[in-house]
């Protein structure tokens, strides 16, 4: 999903079933359970099935997105799977989450205009906990053109390099562009180029 306004993903997410399921993030299913429960940030998350299967692992979780339509179907998601979680409706780049220190930070296919991904993304390294850690799944500029998902826009698509600057003081543990087959609701179908990060705030 990307930071675009809220009603045009009001629009998206008003439908029964989910635009991008209701089963979480493949990439993100293979890292989180790993992790011991903390507390964890999920921005531009949507209808909440990456925040919901976090809860269900025993995590904190905060969940910010501008559409009030996914939180309705987030709260819904968590209650059907009897998991607890808090959803802000707010901007994802307005809203304080920053203040607090966060044991994990998700951005799932969370992609804005240029300048505004510098701003959160900075704003994500400088909270996380020491010994936190970033969990990052996004479409790379090599997605263009795809139609299994993603903005049409080269800009608002990343380069793994540019991307890993955009985290200062962050180590990475795994950093990679690669091609896979996405099988995400509606949203996310077919094969696509993505990239994963695992990256790390140091203990000292």
């Amino acid at each position: 999903m990307t930071g675009q306004p809220g009603n045009r993903w009001d629009e998206r997410y008003e439908h029964p079933r989910f635009f991008y399921g209701e089963e979480p993030n493949a990439f993100l299913a293979s890292q989180l359970p790993a992790l011991p429960p903390g507390r964890a940030l999920f921005l531009a998350e949507g209808e909440g099935r990456n925040a919901v299967f976090a809860a269900g692992l025993g995590h904190l979780v905060l969940a910010v997105d501008s559409s009030a339509v996914g939180r309705r179907k987030a709260l819904d998601l968590a209650r059907r799977r009897g998991v607890t979680l808090e959803y802000r409706c707010a901007d994802v780049l307005a809203d304080p989450w920053g203040e607090q220190a966060w044991d994990v930070v998700v951005l799932c296919f969370a992609h804005l205009e240029p300048a505004d991904a510098l701003a959160m993304h900075a704003r994500v390294a400088a909270c996380l906990a020491p010994d936190g850690r970033l969990i990052l799944n996004s479409f790379s500029k090599a997605q263009l053109g795809r139609s299994s998902g993603g903005p049409p826009r080269l800009e608002w698509l990343h380069d793994l390099e540019a991307l890993k600057r955009q985290f200062p003081g962050l180590v990475f543990e795994h950093a990679v562009e690669r091609e896979v087959t996405l099988g995400e609701g509606v949203g996310h179908q077919g094969k696509a180029m993505v990239i994963e990060i695992v990256a790390r705030r140091p203990l000292a």
